[in-house]
């Protein structure tokens, strides 16, 4: 599963990934974390620990595409609810794998159970046992003899008998009845895709799903792409866009792992680790190319981390174009610019800070 390709489902020009390996992929692999957004509405105690999906940021998603390491699945902008069939059909197989998983449960338990019935067994009382057994069965046999008998009969007898002194306890097999909700504590089987196959649209309507809105941060009715690799191309749209993507690719490049930064009045929250195990010890700062900081700005990054108890990092990408000297054909040849920004960082700490 390591090298196969994750599936991101766009809804609403968000990522998403629903398979919790692919997940897991992600976060093990690619050190891409993401945002876990599943709740439990009805167990209000257990929403601290979210659960699929897993929601990407732009600059993730944008970096998972870019490393070969995921391919978009677009989904329709209006989702038809399940027909009875597909619900049937669905509510079966599930109860078929309780059922399954259920029956290979209790079928370990007998096994368990007559193995430890077994053990209970001394050696000395079961070789009595067995001696008491052959006894009783010869005294049969020659009684049976002395009555006159056939020796052929007796002896089949006997051998039989013997045979079954000497075999092993057979484990009883309990019937059992269907698993449901009442008498069964197993968990429902959540699907690890969308509930509504794609299967169930026709290409018009997947299309139509595409034009109103299926690209990495794009909203519904904000643009008509017609594949994957126009909806790769609209992030990054912008310069800005570009020096976030890249950005981000290079911390992640360095073994840092990023989060959202707006709460803490940055772009990204940087981590040396996984943000389960790791306090942030940056808020980043993206610069774009020649753009002026005020000393004011300076004041409030270096204020703003001693108060979060993170220092700030300041990140500055320059693909070496200045406003108003770009070239008429710059948008023709942007592709074969993009891999040549320099990107470097400074850390800013206040003073007294730790």
């Amino acid at each position: 599963m390591a090298d196969a390709s994750i599936p991101l489902y766009v809804v609403d020009g968000i990522a998403t990934i629903w398979d919790a390996q692919a997940a897991a992929t992600a976060h093990c692999v690619h050190d891409i974390s993401g945002l876990r957004a599943g709740t439990l509405p009805g167990v209000v105690q257990q929403n601290a620990f979210l659960g699929l999906p897993v929601t990407l940021m732009p600059e993730e998603s944008a970096h998972l595409l870019k490393q070969g390491a995921a391919h978009l699945v677009h989904l329709p902008s209006r989702i038809r609810p399940p027909s009875r069939e597909a619900v049937a059909q669905r509510t079966a197989a599930r109860i078929a794998r309780n059922h399954t998983l259920a029956q290979a449960a209790w079928a370990d338990e007998d096994r368990r159970a007559a193995s430890a019935a077994r053990s209970a067994k001394s050696a000395a009382g079961a070789e009595k046992r067995a001696a008491r057994a052959r006894k009783r069965a010869e005294a049969a046999r020659d009684k049976a003899l002395a009555g006159g008998e056939e020796t052929g009969v007796v002896e089949e007898r006997f051998q039989a008998a013997l045979r079954g002194i000497d075999a092993a306890p057979v484990a009883v097999v309990r019937e059992r009845g269907v698993p449901t909700s009442e008498n069964s504590n197993l968990f429902t089987v959540v699907p690890a895709t969308p509930v509504v196959p794609l299967e169930e649209y026709d290409d018009a309507e997947v299309a139509e799903g595409r034009g109103e809105g299926s690209g990495l941060g794009q909203r519904a009715g904000a643009g008509d792409p017609t594949s994957a690799s126009s909806c790769v191309r609209m992030f990054p749209r912008s310069v800005r866009d570009r020096a976030l993507a890249d950005t981000f690719a290079a911390l992640n490049a360095r073994g840092l792992r990023m989060g959202l930064g707006p709460r803490f009045g940055g772009e990204w929250l940087v981590y040396p680790g996984d943000y389960l195990r790791y306090h942030a010890h940056f808020t980043s700062q993206v610069i774009v190319r020649d753009e002026p900081i005020r000393p004011a700005e300076l004041v409030a990054w270096g204020r703003l981390g001693t108060g979060t108890k993170k220092a700030g990092l300041l990140c500055c990408w320059d693909d070496g174009v200045r406003a108003g000297k770009e070239s008429k054909d710059s948008k023709d040849s942007k592709d074969s610019k993009e891999g040549e920004s320099e990107i470097v960082f400074y850390s800013l700490e206040w003073a007294n800070f730790g």
